[in-house]
């Protein structure tokens, strides 16, 4: 058991130290440990944000709109009006909205991630202190039974005594009189 003070309480994390970086026991199944698994983990961690997808958004609206998206509603418009296609082959708009669909599709999954990383951080903190806490109760009560145990056996070596001496007493009594 960890305790060098009165109320020092053992860090809940202790046995995962190897998900901290730069640790001497990092693993690199545990956040990463070579310089490439890092950047990733970065550039993930900068995607899945809702900044990352409101200035994406503004990057695509303000593409679309600079490349012409006026004179492209007016001849989708206009085809439309004369029983022509609105998005001729090979089907631009399609692929456009498929990749932003997938854009933001993957922002999304990578910010879900990220809470379902703090969440399960979160629940194994709370684990570890509970195991902690349980340990300490066992410990407790182990102790307790360890204490009532010894005075048992005191009293069980009291209750000898008593007995041989109440037995030399009634012994030697009664043989006198026999």
């Amino acid at each position: 058991m960890e305790s060098s003070g009165a109320n020092t309480t053992p860090d809940p994390m202790r046995h995962h130290k190897h998900y901290v970086h730069g640790s001497k026991n990092s693993s690199p199944y545990a956040g990463g440990s070579s310089f490439m698994e890092r950047v990733a983990e970065g550039v993930a961690s900068g995607m899945g944000t809702v900044a990352f997808v409101v200035i994406g958004s503004a990057i695509i609206i303000g593409w679309v709109l600079i490349n012409g998206a006026i004179p492209y509603f007016e001849n989708t418009f206009t085809h439309l009006t004369h029983g022509g296609q609105f998005d001729k082959e090979p089907w631009i708009l399609l692929n456009l909205i498929f990749s932003g669909v997938a854009f933001y599709t993957g922002a999304l999954v990578i910010i879900a991630q990220k809470a379902q990383t703090r969440t399960d951080k979160a629940n194994e903190e709370a684990s570890a202190r509970h195991r902690d806490e349980l340990s300490n109760s066992q410990t407790a009560l182990l102790q307790q039974n360890t204490d009532l145990t010894k005075q048992i056996h005191d009293i069980a070596a009291q209750l000898k005594t008593l007995t041989e001496q109440v037995h030399a007493t009634i012994c030697t009594k009664g043989g006198a009189r026999a």
